[in-house]
């Protein structure tokens, strides 16, 4: 059995707005493993944008219980979730955010920078080979296509080692075709690296290719969708 590296029990996200009580989220359970791939889907306001900042420690739940790599992560502070996420989450967004004036290289060594922590040369040579950019390494952005800053903002996401690949709409941006190779791209990560990627898309073609796909609707889970029942057990 893969092991545990999220796990949440009767998660809840509630804000007020004016006298208003807002069920973002309300009552959610989720497991996810080691290796695996779980899209999250549902219509705007359904949930899914705040199950995912739950989820990847950039927002706290309101009620429930939330375990992150071992590590129980409700009613943690701001710079408590920072050190949760700290080597443990990588993230991928739907626009790029890369720097013009620096090299693919420069781009996905940042977050090492940004962590005080030694570059590695060889271990950036290695991620940009597993993301097929091998031939791009001193390219600036502007020289690159929708696709390969795509896989420019992959590695990066890599760089720290991290056990959580976190992708907001990593798609949205893109052609159908470019869009398939990111998912392929996803696919090969989890096998081989052990990754557990979670993702949102409004793509219900890209959301089957998970292992799990997970709709939500009024901060609820409506549906999930086991694409192989094996890779839980």
């Amino acid at each position: 059995m893969k092991d545990i590296i999220i796990e949440a029990h009767g998660l809840k996200r509630y804000y007020r707005r004016g006298s208003e009580t807002v069920k973002a989220l309300d009552g959610v359970d989720i497991t996810i493993r080691q290796g695996e791939i779980v899209s999250i889907m549902g219509p705007s306001g359904s949930g899914k944008t705040t199950l995912i900042n739950l989820l990847s420690c950039l927002d706290a739940p309101t009620e429930g219980t939330l375990t992150v790599a071992g590590k129980s992560v409700a009613g943690l502070s701001e710079d408590q979730l920072v050190e949760v996420r700290r080597g443990v989450l990588g993230f991928v967004f739907q626009q790029f955010s890369l720097l013009p004036t620096l090299t693919v290289t420069e781009n996905v060594e940042l977050p090492l920078l940004f962590l005080g922590l030694k570059t590695d040369p060889q271990r950036t040579r290695e991620i940009l080979a597993a993301v097929g950019l091998s031939d791009r390494a001193t390219h600036l952005p502007r020289e690159l296509s929708g696709g390969q800053m795509q896989r420019v903002a992959i590695a990066r996401a890599l760089m720290a080692g991290p056990k959580i690949l976190v992708a907001d709409e990593p798609t949205g941006n893109l052609d159908k075709s470019t869009g398939e190779s990111i998912i392929a791209l996803f696919k090969r990560l989890a096998a081989e690296e052990g990754l557990a990627i979670l993702l949102t898309t409004h793509n219900i073609a890209f959301g089957a290719e998970a292992d799990r796909a997970i709709t939500l609707e009024d901060g609820r889970i409506v549906k999930e969708h086991t694409k192989n029942p094996q890779t839980a057990e």
